[in-house]
């Protein structure tokens, strides 16, 4: 059993608690048009958005549904949301200024990430302080300024909805993902250019290799020939095994490509096991050759697989 999890490849996420408005944000900086509403919850699949600097300056910025205290436990599928944020180089924290204690809204957001994962707390991160446009919100705008530069962080004030104060936010996410990008390639250090195609090749010389170019191995401990080629293998996982005609088939491709012939040469002996691929077959040498091509009737060294194991 085999469990996939789907987390989107985004340079910047951005993070909040319900209706703090993440999705207005994502709107304003880019051409994504998320759905955006006036109670929680209206996101609840993650939004994609390109920002543009410039020509050749861009980045991925993720809108992730917003977050309720115990998600690290999954409650308000808490665990399909904060998986996507692991894949994000640097953070925006939105805060609803418009909430009763902001700074205590922020707080458990990062708790939130921390008992989630350890490594999301450590990722760089922008405080935005959101909704400035309220009176509300601009009252409690000095507390919390002074309340996050007391702890040595330095947070941004904007409004979404009216765009004011958004392009300082964005810039200072994109400041923080070049400045990881640039610590990230300085810690691994410079990179030697290899062949990103020889897995490709690898898989194409396999796919393209003839049932003639194989090699024979012997276990003489234990009376075992293992064929080993690339297209007799692929030759063997092709063939339908439910239909009897699939075991004389086989036999003609092993007597036309000069497997038989090989065996003998080599000294192959009368109940030796032969391995091809992922078929184990034990060696006879009959008279009875009925059914075979390309061999005489009356030869004593004609082959035939009756047994398989």
């Amino acid at each position: 059993w085999l469990e996939l999890e789907l987390k989107l490849v985004a340079d910047v996420g951005i993070v909040g608690a319900p209706n703090a408005g993440k999705s207005t944000l994502l709107s304003v900086i880019s051409a994504a048009q998320p759905t955006i509403a006036n109670y929680p919850f209206t996101t609840l699949l993650p939004n994609l958005g390109v920002v543009s600097f410039d020509y050749d300056s861009t980045m991925v910025v993720a809108d992730l549904p917003g977050l309720l205290e115990g998600a690290h436990r999954g409650f308000g599928l808490g665990h399909e949301f904060l998986q996507h944020t692991e894949r994000c180089s640097a953070l925006v924290h939105v805060v609803d200024g418009s909430g009763l204690q902001p700074e205590l809204e922020f707080d458990a957001l990062r708790l939130e990430l921390e008992l989630f994962n350890p490594e999301l707390s450590e990722k760089p991160y922008v405080v935005a302080y959101n909704k400035m446009d309220l009176p509300e919100a601009y009252e409690k705008w000095p507390l919390f300024k002074e309340t996050l530069e007391n702890r040595g962080i330095e947070p941004f004030c904007m409004s979404a909805v009216k765009r004011e104060g958004t392009h300082e936010v964005i810039c200072a996410a994109y400041e923080l993902l070049r400045k990881s990008k640039g610590e990230k390639e300085e810690f691994e250090g410079p990179k030697d250019f290899v062949n990103l195609n020889r897995i490709a090749e690898m898989v194409n010389k396999k796919r393209s290799a003839s049932i003639n170019d194989f090699e024979i191995l012997h276990d003489s401990s234990s009376n075992t020939w293992h064929v080993v080629g690339s297209g007799l293998q692929r030759f063997v996982q092709m063939t339908n095994w439910r239909y009897m005609d699939s075991e004389i088939r086989f036999q003609h491709v092993l007597e036309a490509c000069g497997v038989n012939k090989s065996l003998i040469k080599l000294g192959v002996k009368e109940g030796d096991t032969v391995i091809i691929g992922e078929m184990e077959m034990v060696w006879h040498h009959s008279a009875n050759i009925s059914g075979l091509s390309n061999v005489k009737k009356d030869s004593v060294d004609s082959i035939k697989w009756p047994q398989w194991k």
